[in-house]
């Protein structure tokens, strides 16, 4: 069932917002949103007012085309329970866990320095009346450039209520206020979206702190769907197939879920609609295998690849399966189809050459051209959401690793090594980030990273292993 989001602009008492800057710079004044996930959540958002008027957004400080720029220094001290009903540790340990996730979700996103030191903090908020009363100063001596604030409370009906708050230091600002409302199993999400919000403030890009991973593993012989936060919490199980899963891949809505599974013996294409939790088979010509299905960025079109005689190629049909296209027709392996993120172009693996490597051709399967050519295996081709570049998986001196190339071919450059093999890039939605799965650990299991390779951090920890990551839209 979709859950509806109401988003409101609230004014802000403070006496710096300048009315006359108001008009530029916030465009909504009410958004409904539907969210497809969450059983209960009401979000109130509270975009600064002052006077009679609107107050200015943040500037953006960060120019996110480039890979090295100056980072904002930022603080998050724990988050002030304001009361506590009947669970009051449990109600206490949220201070903490909303610290933390906020804490992770704004380093990891690349824009932000961050203050941890607990000490530091604790000291600073001591000398606070009230989450919105500042010790400016205190903070800049801190050399803290912004800070991250959140009062919650225990309701009714287990219930938790989550105010959040983003406060320029340098300008002695308010920038913005959110309540979130919503059962206390999502409070974590609340954190995220606001983390989402702050990093929207400074960088113009919207975080992607609330968005998932979906991957698979081993359960009773068989290997099923599991989903989870992108930082790894939250991790379920959605699928009962008892069959072998591979090569999930979500629709650009994050509503729908491709799949291969051999329930049927022959590996075939399936769709599970995460509302209803209903699997569909993609359909195609019987008695032909198929494999490594791709969404075309509007949802309209799967590419996937169908084999028979052990010859294989990359295919394209409409979403309700039909229109029935064939992309490649050369007598070699063709496989692994992944898109631009226009729309109008199709990466893929080929073994025409001799050996697996990455070529681009139109959608329609004209103007296929060579991408790769260092090395004797490329394959698992992720097109970046920016278009610049491709991610992959190289066999580089007996090793596989992650390699990112630029569409222009003037950078080329390997993510990881000397950490076991390293496979299955996907691409997060601001292009900014991987997830990946490796066996550094003993056994595959699902990582993420920067997308230039620094920061690399295990999600799981799936006793079968967990593998065939990717890394869904913004919810």
């Amino acid at each position: 069932m979709n859950r509806r989001w109401r988003r409101y602009e609230i004014r802000d008492p403070s006496p710096r917002c300048r009315p006359d800057t108001r008009k530029n710079h916030w465009r909504c004044i009410l958004v409904l949103f539907c969210n497809r996930h969450i059983k209960s959540l009401l979000l109130t958002a509270a975009l600064l007012a002052a006077g009679n008027g609107i107050c200015h957004a943040a500037e953006v400080y960060i120019d996110i085309s480039r890979q090295r720029t100056a980072q904002i220094a930022m603080a998050v001290p724990k988050f002030n329970m304001k009361e506590a009903k009947e669970n009051l540790k449990e109600d206490a340990d949220l201070a903490a866990v909303g610290q933390k996730a906020m804490e992770f979700d704004l380093l990891f996103s690349g824009y932000f320095a961050m203050l941890t030191d607990q000490a530091v903090l604790g000291e600073i908020e001591s000398k606070s009346a009230d989450t919105r009363h500042i010790p400016w100063d205190i903070w800049k001596e801190a050399k803290v450039n912004a800070l991250v604030k959140a009062d919650y409370a225990a309701l009714p009906d287990n219930q938790i209520a989550l105010e959040t708050y983003l406060f320029d230091v340098d300008r002695h600002e308010q920038l913005a206020g959110i309540r979130y409302t919503g059962q206390r199993n999502i409070f974590r999400k609340m954190t995220h979206k606001f983390a989402d919000e702050v990093v929207y403030r400074f960088s113009g890009t919207p975080g992607i702190a609330d968005s998932r991973i979906v991957f698979t593993s081993k359960v009773k012989g068989n290997k099923e769907l599991f989903i989870m936060d992108y930082d790894g919490h939250n991790q379920q199980q959605i699928t009962k197939v008892n069959s072998i899963i591979m090569s999930p891949e979500w629709s650009p809505a994050g509503d729908k879920l491709l799949f291969v599974s051999f329930h049927m013996k022959r590996p075939a294409i399936y769709i599970l609609d995460l509302r209803s939790g209903k699997i569909t088979a993609l359909g195609g010509k019987t008695g032909q295998s198929q494999s490594a299905p791709a969404w075309s960025p509007d949802g309209k079109t799967i590419a996937f690849t169908q084999s028979h005689d052990g010859n294989s190629d990359v295919f394209t049909v409409n979403a309700d399966g039909t229109n029935l296209q064939r992309l490649t027709s050369e007598d070699c392996i063709d496989t692994s189809p992944t898109w631009s993120p226009d729309g109008k172009k199709i990466a893929f693996v080929s073994d025409r050459a001799g050996s697996p490597q990455i070529y681009i051709m139109n959608a329609d399967g004209s103007g296929k051209e060579r991408f790769t050519f260092n090395g004797d295996y490329n394959a698992d081709p992720a097109w970046s959401p920016r278009g610049d570049k491709i991610a992959f998986t190289s066999m580089l001196d007996t090793r596989f690793n992650i390699v990112v190339k630029s569409l222009d071919g003037l950078v080329e450059k390997q993510l990881t090594a000397d950490m076991g093999r390293n496979d299955s890039p996907s691409w997060s939605a601001d292009g900014r980030h991987l997830a990946f799965t490796s066996t550094r650990s003993g056994t595959k299991q699902v990582y993420i990273m920067n997308a230039n390779g620094n920061n690399q951090i295990q999600l799981t920890n799936m006793p079968n292993g967990a593998s065939g990551c990717s890394w869904g839209p913004r919810n």
